[in-house]
């Protein structure tokens, strides 16, 4: 998800049709220049070298989403009928072991090309974290770019979340707390020992009630196509 606004000039996107490492390209009405979507950078034409500034998002299921934002608004696909009874006409591919119909141009054998990872980008530097690390560690105190960051993560649902793990210049640590019903992710901070929303970064009892971590923007990708974007990321949770 991106702010679609470069020097002042807001741009609207159409599909082109186009792959590029094997990741959908858009194209700008306005200058035609073609951008990946998953890296947000024109790759051609007279927009070429421009980025668009990410904007904090999540990928779930969409009862996860009901429970943390009940009042959201909801883009209509312009199809018939409900979105329960809507099928993702990519569903086999997830489950196959092909990456697609353009060769990769990096082969990174650290984990298993079509394992799930989230991407984040901080200064310009890349990292990524497995899903199959993150299912068994819940939550990451990481360090990256010198930035304290707190990474959530809900297996139940595969849906995770990316925090600023700063609140009024103090960096807190977090562990697993006692969940206050079946579907909700509840961490604790070392420091006040509040509890928060692990998946929305609100804190909902103890001294820092009502605060918010800052949310940062991530791309949930398959491992072979975020290395083919950035290949010189970091991994965490294993050696390279």
């Amino acid at each position: 998800m991106y702010d679609r606004r470069i020097a002042g000039k807001e741009l609207t996107f159409g599909v082109s049709g186009k792959l590029h490492a094997n990741s959908l390209i858009m194209y700008d009405h306005q200058t035609d220049s073609l951008w990946s979507h998953l890296a947000g950078k024109a790759v051609t034409g007279a927009m070429q070298g421009e980025k668009l500034k990410p904007l904090p998002s999540m990928f779930t299921k969409w009862d996860t989403w009901k429970r943390l934002q009940p009042n959201s608004k909801v883009l209509s696909s312009g199809r018939s009928g409900s979105l329960a009874s809507m099928r993702d006409p990519y569903e086999s591919y997830y489950g196959s072991r092909d990456t697609g119909i353009i060769p990769t141009r990096l082969s990174d054998k650290r984990i298993y090309p079509k394992e799930y990872v989230l991407g984040l980008v901080v200064n310009d530097k890349s990292k990524a974290y497995p899903f199959s690390v993150l299912s068994r560690e819940v939550i990451v105190n990481d360090l990256f770019q010198g930035v304290p960051i707190g990474v959530v993560f809900d297996a139940d649902t595969t849906t995770g979340a990316i925090f600023r793990r700063e609140i009024d210049g103090k960096t807190l640590s977090f562990k697993l707390g006692q969940p206050t019903d079946k579907k909700a992710l509840i961490i604790t901070d070392s420091a006040t020992n509040s509890s928060w929303e692990g998946l929305t970064g609100t804190a909902l009892q103890g001294p820092l009630t009502g605060k918010k971590l800052e949310p940062l923007p991530m791309t949930p990708s398959f491992w072979f196509g975020w290395v083919d974007h950035y290949p010189t990321t970091e991994l965490y949770g294993t050696k390279k």
